[in-house]
């Protein structure tokens, strides 16, 4: 178990070099005048086989955080506990050394992650085997790839369940096929009771593993509940730091005097139920009170667990708005058939300049309308998305 109450953590630094020798000659007393609260008053619990994602800004205090829970940084008030072993992935493969073999380095770092030199040597064969490493354990690691050293330092890490498992970006390493068999060992571990901990900028990654997520922002837990939730509110977060954010389709915003989302089908508007592969329109339209040199106009589907199941924009398909003036209404409208698998999905929409909603955001909204995707005619297929496909059965 994890729990945390009221836990904060300071950086302190120096504004000039007369106040490090100031520092010095106070033999430590004065550490500086430059403070930094990475992490203001957090508090949470985290209980055994949860999967938890930590999301958040570039410098929102993630790693900060990752590091305190995993006792490689201290903290400076409120109390933090865990119960049982703990492992921390924060860099993998740092600590290899470079001319020794990957069976040496095996043997080195697991000394120092805490493995005994006789679970070690009886790991060995089943840490080389996960990374698909078997044929170079005795070549030095200098001959390895970056991705190799990255599967080895992985398997390594996982080879052995802790009670308490932090990742920091590292469940994206190496490929497709051993992504999967390092998702598949991280479930196996929450099903034998592990806490595992997973930072990541991979909305898709933490959609996939994580029932739960935190986000943070500015040092703070702004969110804790559901991850699907929690990612539309990360979403929310990203388009407030880039411009006047606003998320209510019935007020107007520092740019925006009204807007309007519209899905049509066949002459109908917003229908609850769509058949697979329909043709729609979506119409976006936004009147502006104040002038925008550069307007890109997007929508976003998102499946029922809040997956994003597609998305583009005016910028995407270089037809942004150039110059617009006070008064002027825009309207994009885009034309796209719905070959998805049938279910329920949601369609959210944004305007912001450049590519994405976290340069300047002047509107986001998730969830604006919601229809359903039904099979009809089509035959069942698996999957996510509907590929028209044909066969040819011949016996001879």
């Amino acid at each position: 178990m994890i729990t945390l109450a009221e836990l904060s953590k300071d950086y302190t630094g120096f504004h000039s070099h007369y106040e490090r020798l100031l520092c010095a000659l106070s033999i430590g007393l004065y550490r500086g005048g430059n403070h930094f609260q990475a992490l203001k008053d957090i508090s949470f619990e985290i209980r055994t086989g949860e999967i938890v994602g930590i999301l958040g800004r570039n410098g929102a205090g993630k790693s900060t955080l990752l590091k305190v829970l995993g006792q490689n940084s201290e903290y400076n008030s409120g109390q933090l506990q865990t119960r049982g072993s703990l492992r921390s992935i924060l860099e993998l493969g740092v600590g290899f050394n470079p001319e020794l073999s990957g069976v040496e380095n095996v043997y080195y770092n697991g000394l120092v992650w805490g493995y005994s030199a006789t679970e070690i040597r009886t790991l060995m064969p089943t840490i080389f085997d996960f990374a698909d490493l078997s044929g170079f354990k005795n070549a030095p690691l200098k001959n390895y790839s970056s991705g190799m050293i990255m599967r080895l330092g992985f398997s390594l890490a996982t080879a052995k369940r802790p009670d308490i498992l932090l990742i920091d970006e590292a469940l994206s390493v190496g490929d497709a096929s051993f992504q999967q068999k390092s998702l598949q060992r991280i479930f196996e571990f929450q099903r034998q009771g592990s806490i595992i901990v997973v930072v990541s900028h991979d909305l898709n990654l933490l959609r996939t593993v994580s029932q739960r997520l935190l986000v943070l922002e500015k040092g703070q837990l702004v969110y804790d509940g559901p991850t699907r939730e929690g990612i539309q509110r990360y979403m929310q977060v990203l388009a407030a730091g880039a411009g006047d954010y606003q998320n209510n389709s019935n007020q107007s915003n520092a740019f925006l005097e009204e807007y309007s989302l519209v899905l049509e089908h066949n002459g109908v508007q917003n229908p609850a139920i769509l058949p697979l592969g329909s043709r729609v329109r979506i119409r976006i339209k936004a009147r502006f009170h104040k002038a925008v040199d550069d307007l890109t106009i997007g929508f976003h589907i998102d499946d029922s667990f809040g997956r994003r199941a597609f998305g583009s924009n005016t910028w995407l398909l270089e037809q942004t708005a150039k110059g617009i003036q006070a008064g002027n209404q825009v309207e994009a409208a885009f034309e796209l058939t719905l070959d998805l698998a049938p279910g329920e999905f949601t369609l959210g929409f944004a305007l912001h300049s450049g590519e994405s909603h976290t340069t300047q955001c002047y509107l986001w909204q998730d969830n604006a309308l919601s229809f359903q995707l039904e099979r009809s005619e089509q035959p069942k297929f698996d999957g996510y998305a509907h590929l028209p496909v044909s066969v040819a059965v011949r016996i001879n």
